[in-house]
C-alpha cells in the first residue's frame, strides 16, 4: 500500500503482554499515550506519544475481565466491564482505582459510548439491562426494550445525540436518546454475528461493519 511520508501505522495486538487475549481495545489519554484495555491481562500497559512502551499496575484483575475504553471528560479512562466485578479506571495522573457496578454478569457489555451529558454508556452484549456511569461517578442501570445473548458489540453516538447499540447477535436496533428513552427499530439484515462495530459518516449515516463478509446496513 503506498503511504504518504510521515505516515504511521500502529498496531495493537491483543496479545502484546503474556497471556492469550490480554487486551481488547485501546483509549487515547489526554497526553497522548494509547492505553490498551485489559482483557485477560494482570497489568495495564501503554504507549506514549515518544513511542515507549511501559506497563503499570491494576487494582483488579480477571480473565474476559474489560473490552473497550472510554475517556470521561475528566480525562479518566474508563475500562468497560465485559465480565468484570468492578469498574475501573486510570486517572490523567496514572492513578488506578475501581469502583461497584449495579450489575454485573458473564459477557455483560461489549465497548462504551460518551453520552452528550458526560455519561460513559456500556453496551449490552449478554446483559439484561443498560447501565452508566455519569460525572459525578455515580452508577445506575435502566432497562432495555430488547435483550439476547450477544446482542449488541460497541455502538455509536449519531449526531442527533443518540447512542446506537451496533447489533452483532440482535435482531433489531436498539437506541438511547440524549433523555434517556431507549427504543428499537427494525434491521434489514440479521443474523448471528452479523456486525462488530460501526462507523459515522460524513453525511451523519452509521454504517454497521460486518463481522466475517456479510451483508451491510
Amino acid at each position: 500500500v503506498n503511504k504518504p511520508v510521515g505516515y504511521k501505522v500502529l498496531v495493537i495486538d491483543k496479545r502484546d503482554h503474556i497471556a492469550g487475549n490480554a487486551y481488547f481495545g485501546g483509549a487515547l489519554a489526554p497526553d497522548g499515550s494509547i492505553h490498551f484495555v485489559p482483557s485477560d491481562a494482570n497489568v495495564g500497559q501503554k504507549i506514549n506519544a515518544s513511542g515507549v512502551v511501559s506497563t503499570y499496575s491494576l487494582v483488579y484483575t480477571a480473565g474476559n475481565g474489560y473490552y473497550g475504553g472510554v475517556v470521561a471528560p475528566d480525562g479518566s479512562i474508563h475500562f468497560i466491564p465485559r465480565s468484570a466485578a468492578v469498574g475501573q479506571k486510570i486517572s490523567p495522573s496514572g492513578v488506578v482505582s475501581t469502583y461497584s457496578l449495579v450489575y454485573t454478569t458473564t459477557s455483560a457489555y461489549s465497548g462504551g459510548i460518551l453520552a452528550p451529558d458526560g455519561s460513559i454508556h456500556f453496551v449490552p452484549f449478554s446483559a439484561n439491562r443498560g447501565q452508566k456511569i455519569d460525572t459525578a461517578g455515580t452508577v445506575s442501570t435502566y432497562s432495555l426494550v430488547y435483550t439476547a445473548t450477544n446482542a449488541y458489540l460497541g455502538g455509536i453516538l449519531a449526531p442527533d445525540g443518540y447512542i446506537h447499540f451496533v447489533p452483532y447477535a440482535a435482531a433489531v436496533g436498539q437506541k438511547v436518546s440524549p433523555t434517556g428513552t431507549v427504543s428499537t427499530y427494525s434491521l434489514v439484515y440479521t443474523v448471528s454475528a452479523a456486525f462488530d462495530c460501526g462507523v459515522l459518516a460524513p453525511d451523519g449515516s452509521i454504517y454497521f461493519v460486518p463481522e466475517i463478509g456479510r451483508a451491510h446496513v
